[in-house]
This record gives structure tokens, sequence and C-alpha cells, in this order.
């Protein structure tokens, strides 16, 4: 008996230390390994999706009678992220939150991955939580339409007037259960899931202005968070226009760094949006020159950042050097997904070149000059005449 004392307490002790040294023990079971050509799962993949929408495999773990386990140790501050585990021989992954503890994940079978269940830790329990009352609304639903059946009978409710009813009662439903699922979120507005599910789930519902209220309610110890910069960029990307603020995009840069636009805060920013091969934007970037001339003895007050929409890393920097562009004041970012670019999609960039001119404080000035009158815009500024703050957006 004591030596099961013993047992226990040194595994309670060991699952709290992996707990504080930041060891996510990710333990799965799938209850029927065998698909429909009857070959079992042999190997599974822990995959995740990085800022640039590219899916990243971080680890695998071989599958013995079902079971598998993964081991990750995340660093010091490392944010609880999304992950996905693929190789279920089904397009279809299962989604779990990575972060300190023991997570359980329990598949039925190959055939109903989709049924999935996550537990264990705070964040996938919450979320589990979260589509609980969902689940609960789809039930109180059926138990409804089934009252409504037996007292009326099957023909009636396949009459006009039972369709009715039932829509009735599907649509009272919908709102019952959507308001709980939003008042969970705010009253969770700490979890990183929720700026997550806001953003996937409720972002396309939502007007503009009450898309910025729900951005509003996240918690502020999670404004660093990925998932909150990710909602508030998408949000100001429905509402792109002159005199809002612009989205805060990635900008990998040649000398490979990686900066946000916000890091030019206090400078304007030229922001040229090109393509490799395209003709209207090598001619872009010949008269972007002249640009850079005007101001390369201004750098504390302009930047020029040139964003390419290219997919291949040694095409692009062959066109950087032999379009001779770059410089002290003039920066060239890529992040090598083409016309994918996450960048480009955020500022509504559909056509190439495109040029985006922001003030001091991240607001467009312009979102789409040519560059001839970029120039002049610039000499304008740099000679004291703030000619935007006429434009009614600004007033």
């Amino acid at each position: 008996m004591l030596h099961r004392i013993l047992s226990t307490i040194v595994v309670a002790f060991i699952c709290i230390a992996a707990s504080a040294q930041g060891i996510c023990v990710i333990n799965g079971n799938i209850a029927d390994n065998s698909s429909a050509d009857g070959k079992k799962i042999k190997k599974v993949a822990l995959v995740r999706t990085d800022e640039f929408g590219k899916n990243v495999e971080v680890a695998t773990a071989k599958v013995k009678k079902g079971k598998y386990t993964f081991k990750r140790k995340l660093s010091k501050g490392e944010p609880v992220l999304r992950y996905t585990i693929t190789g279920l021989g089904t397009d279809k992954g299962v989604e779990l939150f990575v972060e300190p503890g023991d997570v359980v994940v329990n598949t039925p079978s190959v055939a109903q991955v989709e049924c999935s269940s996550v537990s264990g830790t705070p964040t996938n329990d919450l979320y589990a939580a979260y589509e609980a009352i969902y689940k609960e609304g789809e039930n109180e639903v059926s138990a409804l339409i089934a009252v409504l059946e037996a007292r009326n009978g099957k023909e009636w409710m396949e009459s006009s007037e039972g369709k009715d009813v039932i829509k009735r009662i599907e649509a009272k439903e919908a709102i019952r259960t959507e308001s709980n699922a939003l008042k969970f979120l705010i009253e969770h507005n700490a979890s990183p899931m929720t700026p997550l599910v806001i953003e996937n789930e409720w972002l396309p519902k939502l007007t503009t202005a009450y898309a910025d209220q729900m951005v509003n309610t996240i918690h502020i110890d999670l404004q660093n968070h990925p998932y909150y910069l990710s909602l508030r960029n998408k949000v100001l990307a429905n509402d792109m226009k002159v005199g809002n603020e612009v989205p805060d995009i990635t900008l990998p840069l040649s000398s490979g760094e990686v900066k946000k636009l916000s890091d030019f805060r206090g400078k304007y920013v030229v922001l040229n949006f090109w393509a490799n091969g395209c003709a209207k934007s090598d001619a872009v970037i010949a008269e972007m020159k002249n640009l850079y001339n005007v101001v390369k003895d201004n750098q504390d007050q302009f930047i020029i950042i040139s964003f390419a929409l290219e997919s291949d890393a040694a095409a692009w920097k062959a066109a950087l050097e032999s379009n001779g562009m770059g410089g002290d004041g003039w920066l060239n970012a890529c992040d090598l997904v083409g016309t994918a670019s996450p960048a480009a999609k955020l500022l509504g960039v559909d056509k190439t070149p495109r040029i985006v001119l922001i003030e001091q404080e991240g607001r467009a000035v312009s979102l789409d000059m040519d560059v001839d009158e970029v120039v002049m815009r610039v000499e304008q500024i740099l000679s004291g005449d703030l000619y935007y703050f006429d434009q009614a957006e600004y007033k």
C-alpha cells in the first residue's frame, strides 16, 4: 500500500514539474484504428500553421495499438497556440491547444476523426465547454421537435404549417445558443482561444463597429498574443480606407531581420507592393529610385519599403540586385508565399504595383497613388505642407 501511495506521489510530482517546466504531453488514442481498406494508422504528425499560412510539421509519433504520444518542450513565454494532429487517414485532423500539462485526445475511429475529444489542460477544456454550448443547443432543438412530432404526428410535421413552426424553433434556439456562446467568450476574455474563435467564427457575422467592440473586450494580458494581433489586423483590414489605421503586417526583410510595420511609427512609410517580372512593377521600381533620392537624406522622417509578392527567394534576391533596389532608408521585404501573402491580403492588394502611403501614427494617407503623385506628395510633406489633413477623413 505504501509503495502504491509513494508511486502516486512521484507521478503527481512529475506531472506538476512537467507543467512548471513548460512541457506539453499529448496522449492520443484511436479506439478503432482500422481504415476502410483495412490498413492501420502507423504514424501521426503534429502540425502548426505559421503566420504566413504555411503548415509546419513540428513532430511525428508512431502509433502502437492505437496509441501515440507527443512530448513538446515549450520555451519560456511561448504563447498558447492551436496545433493539428494529422495523418489520421483522412484530410481531417484533430485540433488542440499546446500548453503546459497533459492533453488527452480520444478518437473513436479513423472514420470519425471529427468526433474526437480533447481535454486535460485549461485552454482545451475551455474550448470543449464552448463547443458544448452548441451541442446543447442542437439537443434542445431535437427534443422540442420530438415533442412536437409526438403531439401532432409526422404528417403535420411535413405540412407547411409544421415546417414553419420548426423553422421558428430553430431560429429561436440559434439566437439563444449564439447569445450564450458570445457571453461565454466575453466571460473568458483572458483565454487565448477567445480571439481565435472570434476571428474564425464570429468576424464574418459582425458589422465593422461591433467587431471593433469585440476586439476591445479582449483582456489586456493578451494584447501581445498572436491571436489578438491577428484578430485586430483582420478588423482593421475590413475597414481599410484613407484616414484609418493600417493593419500591422509582418515584414521579413532581405537582411534576414523580421520587422513589423508598427516598428516604423513616428515616420512616414511608402509601402510598395510589386511582383518580379511584372512590366508595370518594373517601371514603378525604376521611378521609385527618384523617390529614394528625395527621401534618402530625410530618413528621420521617411522610409521606403518594397514588398515583393514572390515565392522564390533566389529570384527575389536576384531581382533586388538587378534592379538596384535598396540602400539606407529603403528596405525590401518578402514572405515568400507569392500572391498568397497575408500582408497583401490584409491590405487588399489584388494587383501590382500598389503603393500605400502611411503617416506617422500608422494611418493611411493614400491606398493607391501613382508613383509620380507619391513623389509630389512626399515633397509637399517634407516642405511642411501636410496636405492630407485637408481630406475629409482627417477632419
